[in-house]
C-alpha cells in the first residue's frame, strides 16, 4: 500500500515577475516537489519592470521565505496597486494566504493571477492543489486540465491530475496514463512513480485468459 497523501507541487516563486529576472531558490512551497520536478513551467514572459519594483519583489519573496507572512502580504498588495498588470505578485499572495490558512483569499488571488496571465500552467497546479486539498475534486481536476492545456509537458500537472483520479477520484484507468507521461517526462526524478505505475496495471489490466484446450 502506497502513502496516501503524496501530492506534490511546483514552487509559486518560479512564477518570475519579468522576464531574465531571477528569484531566489528553496522558496516557500505548498507541497515538496521532487528533485527538478518543478523545471517544467515555462511560460511568456511579462512586461518588463523597473529595477526598482523587482529589488521589491525580491523583498518580499525573501519576506515569504522567512515566514514574514504580514510583510509579505503588505509588499505583494503594494506591487498589485503599483503595477496591476504583474501575475507574479498575485500568485505569491495565494501563497502567502494559503499558508497564514486564509484559504478562500488563497483561492481568489490565484485566480487573478491566472486572470493577469493565463498561460502560466504553475498558477492553475497551485489553485489545483488548494481545491484537492479542499475536498473540491472537480475544481482540482478542471484546473490540472487547464493546466496542462496550457503546457502538456508540464510534470508536476501530470502528476498531481494523476494522484487525484488515483486515489481521490478512485479511477485508475483514467490515472495511468497521467502517471505515465510524468515518468517520461522526468524518468529519474521519483522511482515510487513507476511502482505505482505497475501497481496499477495489476488492477486495471486483468491477466489474459489462456486459451482452452483444443483452441487453434
Amino acid at each position: 500500500m502506497y502513502c496516501a497523501d503524496r501530492s506534490v507541487v511546483a514552487v509559486v516563486l518560479l512564477a518570475v515577475l519579468a522576464a531574465g529576472c531571477a528569484t531566489p531558490s528553496g522558496g516557500p512551497r505548498l507541497d515538496t516537489p521532487p528533485p527538478k520536478a518543478a523545471a517544467k513551467a515555462a511560460a511568456p514572459a511579462e512586461a518588463p519592470v523597473s529595477p526598482p519594483l523587482q529589488q521589491a519583489y525580491n523583498r518580499a519573496l525573501a519576506h515569504i521565505q522567512a515566514g514574514r507572512h504580514k510583510e509579505a502580504e503588505q509588499a505583494l498588495l503594494a506591487m498589485t496597486k503599483q503595477a496591476p498588470e504583474l501575475s507574479g505578485p498575485y500568485a505569491n499572495l495565494g501563497v502567502v494566504y494559503y499558508r497564514s490558512g486564509r484559504t478562500k483569499e488563497a483561492i481568489e488571488a490565484l485566480k487573478r493571477a491566472i486572470q493577469v496571465n493565463p498561460h502560466r500552467a504553475v498558477y492553475y497546479n497551485e489553485l489545483g492543489i488548494i481545491y484537492r486539498k479542499e475536498g473540491k475534486f472537480d475544481d482540482a481536476r478542471r484546473t490540472y486540465s487547464k493546466a496542462l492545456e496550457v503546457d502538456p509537458d508540464y510534470a508536476l500537472a501530470q502528476l498531481n491530475i494523476a494522484i487525484l483520479y488515483d486515489l481521490y477520484l478512485q479511477d485508475p484507468k483514467q490515472a495511468l496514463p497521467h502517471y505515465q507521461r510524468y515518468q517520461q517526462l522526468l524518468p529519474k526524478a521519483d522511482g515510487a512513480v513507476a511502482k505505482w505505475i505497475i501497481e496499477i496495471q495489476r488492477r486495471v489490466q486483468p491477466a489474459q485468459t489462456p486459451p482452452a484446450k483444443g483452441s487453434s
